[in-house]
């Protein structure tokens, strides 16, 4: 969960950076267009070039605020790579229609909002955006034919058109080239994740049961003891022994004493609450975490744990097993260690008083057996 987190604001803050980076781009190209208009280079009335830009600028602000607010939130946004290309060709476009003679110049603004796809559109979005880079190039091309004829000269625009032809299928080969890799690596870093968090899991999980193991349990322990010692909470252990269970390894084997304890794990799992925990200690003892109960209400819920082990049937043998638990409540400001060792304790109580039975800490000194 903490890496999905960490990608996800890394993400964030590359989309938020891209945006920044276009806008950039956008500013000093729109300087360039107003140099070249109070050069004599763009023929356009100035309430038209006013309008253009207000429009551009008003489109692609939207955008970059959307953006930022996302990331303020913390929410993932959206790309807008794809808007910000788009409405940057369009804006272009127009503007090449009313540039005389350094419109092959002012063109080179196509090349540099081609590359900001390379980095987030797949190799077909990024082809789709050359051929409509092309296409509203071809379009501007044919309104100056029919309105600006005295500006069109056929020879000079098919050496332009070729070249930039040539130009774009150059661009649209390496951005399918960084996709391609773009895709490799993120799929690489999505087996990474997957591995860490597999990884982790194993770290704190009993391979054979599948529950929690007996390190994940005294890590939660301490953070436990901290939040009861903070806010006043309570919580209680449960110390779980699967009585002679040794001889059921020594009878029918060990793979059937394997099923034993995952059946039991299971039925472990099935009885407590999502707030509190299961955990193999070891062997065949295992340990309930009871989070935000007193230790009458804990006594009942591992009553009914031991009854369902005893009218339970275990494995394909149908052994009949028996459950001893001792169980203790947390006393302030005792270390997890004190409490675990005197559940341990009340539990060997349980053993000695003829197994199949509850022995629970009732107030320090104090022993009450449930049998």
């Amino acid at each position: 969960m903490e890496i999905s987190l960490n990608s996800q604001r890394v993400s964030q803050l590359d989309t938020l950076r891209r945006t920044l980076l276009a806008s950039g781009g956008a500013f000093l190209y729109s300087l360039v267009i107003l140099v070249c208009y109070f050069l004599g280079y763009v023929l356009i009335e100035v309430e038209k070039l006013v309008l253009l830009f207000t429009c551009f600028w008003s489109g692609h602000i939207a955008s970059v605020v959307f953006v930022y607010r996302r990331h303020r939130q913390n929410i993932n946004a959206p790309s807008m790579t794809l808007v910000h290309m788009i409405w940057a060709i369009i804006f272009v476009s127009i503007t090449l229609y009313h540039t005389v003679e350094i419109r092959s110049a002012l063109m080179m603004a196509y090349l540099t909002i081609l590359p900001f796809g390379a980095f987030r559109l797949k190799w077909r979005g990024f082809f789709g955006v050359t051929l409509f880079t092309l296409a509203s190039y071809a379009v501007a091309l044919f309104f100056i034919q029919q309105t600006r004829s005295g500006f069109w000269s056929p020879q000079v625009e098919v050496i332009i058109g070729v070249t930039f032809l040539l130009a774009m299928m150059g661009y649209c080969i390496l951005g399918r080239e960084f996709s391609m890799m773009r895709e490799r690596l993120t799929q690489s870093n999505q087996q990474l994740t997957a591995a860490l968090i597999k990884i982790e899991e194993l770290a704190i999980t009993d391979e054979l049961t599948g529950i929690y193991n007996r390190r994940h349990l005294l890590d939660r322990l301490d953070k436990q003891r901290a939040i009861a010692n903070r806010e006043g909470s309570s919580f209680v252990l449960a110390f779980i022994d699967l009585d002679k269970f040794k001889s059921i390894n020594d009878q029918f084997g060990h793979c059937i004493g394997d099923d034993v304890l995952r059946q039991f794990s299971d039925l472990l799992r099935e009885s407590i609450r999502e707030v509190d925990l299961v955990a193999r200690y070891g062997g065949e003892e295992f340990v309930l975490l009871l989070n935000g109960v007193g230790i009458e209400t804990a006594a009942i819920v591992v009553e009914r744990i031991r009854s369902a082990v005893e009218g339970l049937r275990f494995s394909d043998e149908n052994l009949a097993m028996t459950i001893s638990v001792g169980i203790t409540e947390y006393l302030a400001p005792e270390t997890a260690k004190e409490t675990l060792e005197r559940a341990d304790k009340l539990l060997y109580k349980a053993k000695q008083d003829g197994r199949n039975r509850v022995v629970q800490d009732l107030v320090a000194g104090k022993l009450e057996t449930i049998d």
